[in-house]
């Protein structure tokens, strides 16, 4: 049976086309067991009991009178749906049952809400009405709409993904979650079930991984778990169960994943602090627990694993010792051990950098900082040093001023800070905490000159603090930072733009956000307000690999591709910045050029 919409040969009698989820035909060419089904008796979500706390629907309803109608003629038993049945008023078709069990049933299912695609900007809207694109105003064309598809998990518990649910109310966001899409309850037979929408195509789980792993490896994987693990803690929220089935990969990166277990720590517990504390550590073991599985296959430490010292010390405390470990500072073991491994402390650093004006503008904007100081004691070399790129917007007189005071104040706070460790042997600072409060402090003179000189000067920040074989970047604005080694290039920031948030919803590609008309509409920049949010990322440095500092007058005119390249083929990093600079002005120097490389010599 071809469907009239999207031309897809369906099997004879199919009731919605598994291609589309168009309706294919009346009642008559439906299967029979579907003749008196839901095609005819529409399914409303029940409404799940909620607080302002833990709301257990993550979609929004629309207000409807009706309830849901039971699939008559079939038993009440856990039976799974047929094929065609509708859920969630409506709109999700079910497809296809993937397998059944006595717990789950699982089921392909279709998006029936159609998806419109711009060819001009690749924004995708619902409406389809709308005559132009809501975001880049081209007229909308007579483009075919797209239906998702997605995997559908249903059970006989109500409350089966209920957890879950409380989580998703909370609209947690991190790059190291995997979340479900909705969570909603129905009841298809006349007896309650509920349901968990996730994407089609699931990621590949730790559990199928071949053992043992190389133990870098691992580390690095654990360090982004426990960086996604501080942040659920900071939410008040606990895994409690975690194995390779809670973890999979998108690519290399790490996430935690099938979070049903989790829980929001009720408020009676978080008035204790040691029963708090006590609870989350449980997660770190959890974690130690794994991250040891996957070194070795063992679940147990013992004495002959070819371990360092360090390593075997942090992971005896996180497996087996009753002492409370916060995920933060496991993770920060975590990083040394690897630093340790790798053996960074014996590095050097090599610095490239280079402004100019570009082809286009009169006054160059941009400003850049370098400060290195370094210390050899008993032949091991620890280099310290605070790299800055700062790009100014305000016109003359503004954005020159405040992209200057930005890195004045920075060099003051270094050199008042950080400098005299040299010659005290004091312990270095925690370095969160100060490189946030010496943007703060910029931005915060940046404010104070704005408001006496009554204009809208301003300007993005892009800062390393780099230690050993560890850097530590803060971002506002659009400015960049890039990781860059043999294998290729990464950005490591985000930028704080209007496009940034449409490739990061996916309503543009990462190419087209490269030519949208608002590419250069950011939301956040230093000096606009008398505290700015500042966002931070660790990256550790093996020998050879490098940070990319830069203004969008390099980002924004050569490709990520070709930033590397040159930086690649280069026989230093101060050949690749002037390099650069030239590339970006021969592909029209349409803003002020910035570029600053720290690479890891041996």
């Amino acid at each position: 049976m071809k469907c009239p919409q999207c031309g897809f040969e369906n099997r004879a009698g199919a009731r919605f086309c598994l291609q589309c989820g168009n309706d294919l035909g009346s009642e008559e060419s439906a299967p029979a067991a579907m003749n008196s089904g839901p095609q005819t008796a529409p399914m409303v979500p029940d409404t799940v009991p909620q607080d302002d706390s833990s709301p257990s629907v993550t979609h929004e309803p629309a207000t409807n009178e009706s309830v849901t109608v039971p699939l008559p003629n079939l038993s009440a038993a856990f039976a799974p749906l047929p094929e065609g049945a509708l859920l969630f008023q409506d709109r999700y078709a079910v497809l296809a049952v993937q397998s059944t069990s006595a717990q789950i049933n699982e089921y392909l299912v279709v998006d029936r809400v159609p998806v419109w695609v711009c060819e001009h900007c690749g924004v995708a809207s619902e409406s389809a009405e709308e005559r132009y694109c809501e975001s880049c105003g081209a007229e909308r064309t007579n483009t075919a709409p797209l239906n998702l598809r997605y995997r559908l998990h249903e059970s006989a518990d109500p409350q089966a993904f209920a957890q879950e649910a409380q989580l998703l109310a909370l609209r947690l966001q991190h790059p190291g979650l995997r979340l479900s899409i909705a969570i909603f309850n129905e009841a298809p037979y006349g007896s309650p079930r509920q349901y968990r929408v996730a994407p089609e195509f699931p990621l590949p789980s730790a559990a199928v991984l071949q053992i043992p792993q190389e133990v870098n490896t691992v580390l690095t994987w654990g360090i982004a778990l426990g960086q996604a693990l501080t942040y659920l803690h900071r939410h008040q929220i606990t895994l409690q169960t975690i194995s390779p089935n809670h973890i999979v990969f998108d690519g290399k990166l790490p996430l935690w994943t099938n979070l049903n277990r989790a829980q929001i720590i009720p408020p009676a517990q978080r008035s204790t602090g040691e029963a708090l504390n006590e609870i989350l550590s449980r997660d770190v073991q959890g974690l130690a627990t794994v991250l040891l599985y996957l070194m070795t296959g063992q679940k147990q430490l013992t004495t002959d694993m070819a371990f360092s010292s360090r390593l075997k010390t942090l992971l005896y405390q996180g497996i087996n010792t009753p002492q409370v470990l916060m995920a933060e500072t496991f993770t920060a073991e975590l990083e040394a051990c690897l630093d340790e491994l790798r053996h960074p402390t014996s590095a050097t650093l090599v610095v490239g950098r280079r402004s100019d004006v570009g082809r286009v503008r009169s006054l160059n904007e941009d400003s850049l900082l370098t400060l290195e100081f370094a210390s050899v004691f008993k032949s091991v070399s620890e280099p310290v040093g605070l790299f800055v790129v700062a790009d100014g917007m305000g016109g003359h007189e503004a954005g020159d001023v405040a992209s200057e005071l930005t890195a004045r104040v920075l060099a003051q706070r270094a050199s008042v800070d950080l400098l005299p460790l040299l010659a005290t042997a004091k312990p270095f600072p925690e370095w969160r905490n100060w490189l946030t409060g010496a943007v703060q402090a910029a931005n915060q003179a940046v404010y104070e000159q704005r408001t006496a000189a009554g204009n809208d000067m301003g300007n993005t920040l892009v800062a390393a603090l780099v230690r050993g074989g560890r850097a530590l970047i803060a971002n506002v604005g659009d400015s960049r930072c890039y990781f860059l080694d043999a294998d290729g290039i990464r950005q490591v920031s985000v930028d704080h733009s209007l496009v940034e948030r449409l490739v990061a919803t996916g309503q543009i590609t990462r190419d087209e956000a490269a030519h949208h008309p608002q590419r250069n509409v950011i939301y956040r920049v230093i000096g606009d307000r008398s505290k700015v949010e500042v966002d931070l990322f660790e990256q550790l440095l093996d020998s050879g690999a490098a940070l990319l500092l830069c203004s969008d007058g390099l980002s924004g005119m050569i490709s990520d591709k070709d930033i590397w390249q040159i930086w690649h083929a280069a026989a230093s990093p101060q050949e690749a910045c002037d390099l650069l600079v030239k590339a970006a002005n021969e592909a029209g120097g349409e803003d002020n050029i910035t570029v600053l490389i720290v690479q890891m010599g041996a």
